[in-house]
């Protein structure tokens, strides 16, 4: 083949080349927001005030107070969670107490909004393991635990609503203001008790 002609073909290779469609770029999936992403923006700043929470020498009484004054009812709601445990996990303090630190060790990853106070409550050999937590969203236990604890599915749950249940309000006084020994549950005594912040 001459110069000339091998000239000829290459400005028909590139048009060729030219004349391809491009292909749109691929679309980046959204990531489906979970159910405390999806939220409306809350008026209530939880990390000030698990700080003030936390150093009132009254959570039993004026820190629940003021809490419930600061609180964005609205967008938060508070729970009792009830691990299911099982006859021998309940015979030894110190199964229980492995079993609650497991649980919220797994759960650090909700603390910019849950707070609570988790507690190894009753006698051995029939120890349960029962929190108080605060979370955000009004109706719902944030996805953070129910999708994406491996434990949360062994867990009874139920809202309470301390504003208008007195019931309510005394067990959130009880399990955030009380004390090992104290009776804070029904006949129920906490033996270990421990923030989740």
């Amino acid at each position: 083949m001459c110069v000339a002609e091998q000239k000829k073909e290459e400005p028909k290779k590139q048009a060729k080349q030219e004349a391809k469609p491009k292909e749109a770029p691929a679309k980046k999936e959204e990531k489906p927001k979970d159910n405390v992403q999806a939220l409306p923006p809350t008026t209530f700043d939880l990390y000030n005030f698990k700080t003030f929470f936390v150093n009132h020498p009254d959570k039993k009484g004026v820190a629940v107070d003021e809490m419930y004054k600061m609180l964005d009812w609205d967008g938060w709601s508070f729970w009792r969670f009830e691990y299911d445990i099982l006859p021998d996990e309940g015979k030894k303090e110190h199964i229980a107490n492995n079993l609650m630190n497991g649980f919220l060790s797994r759960a650090e990853h909700t603390n910019k909004y849950t707070f609570a106070r988790h507690c190894v409550v009753g006698e051995e050999p029939k120890l349960q393991i029962i929190g108080v937590w605060l979370c955000r969203g009004p109706t719902e236990i944030p996805d953070g635990l129910t999708k994406e604890h491996a434990q949360f599915e062994y867990y009874k749950t139920r809202k309470l609503d301390p504003r208008n249940n007195k019931a309510d309000d005394k067990l959130v006084r009880a399990y955030w203001g009380g004390m090992p020994g104290d009776v804070i549950d029904g006949k129920l005594k906490a033996v270990t008790m421990k923030w989740h912040k």
